[in-house]
């Protein structure tokens, strides 16, 4: 199954330590998403969860939520982790449970950064177990 994915931005966070963390960066309202460089700018369904880091020009709390867009079954569930306000950055872990195409959201008050994303079965995981 694949889906018209979000294309990754041209532009990178105005930090440029955060900046360097990857090559895959999602932008829109003063929001940014990266995929952890493991992932080489893929999704993957399944454990491990993805490491997303999300960057923001806006002050608040982080939201994250995502929905099948096929009817693929199961809640996506996200995980932000405490100790980073006062930073741009917020470190994330994101669980995709089936592959497909899924949107996945991160909010900061009325502003969000909307993802397509073509979700790649867990046995194609670079950091799954064999």
């Amino acid at each position: 199954m694949s889906c018209a994915a979000t294309p990754f931005s041209d532009l990178q966070p105005p930090d440029e330590h955060t900046a360097s963390f990857t090559r895959s960066w999602y932008h829109a309202a003063g929001i940014w998403a990266g995929l952890a460089p493991p992932y080489d700018g893929h999704w993957y369904a399944g454990e491990p969860a993805l490491k997303v880091l999300w960057f923001t020009e806006l002050s608040g709390e982080l939201r994250i939520e995502g929905r099948s867009l096929d009817d693929a079954g199961g809640a996506l569930s996200a995980e932000v982790a405490p100790g980073y306000e006062g930073f741009g950055y917020q470190p994330s872990s994101i669980l995709v449970p089936a592959p497909g195409c899924w949107e996945i959201s991160g909010s900061v008050g009325e502003q969000q950064l909307r993802i397509v994303a073509d979700v790649l079965p867990a046995e194609q995981h670079p950091l799954r177990a064999p």
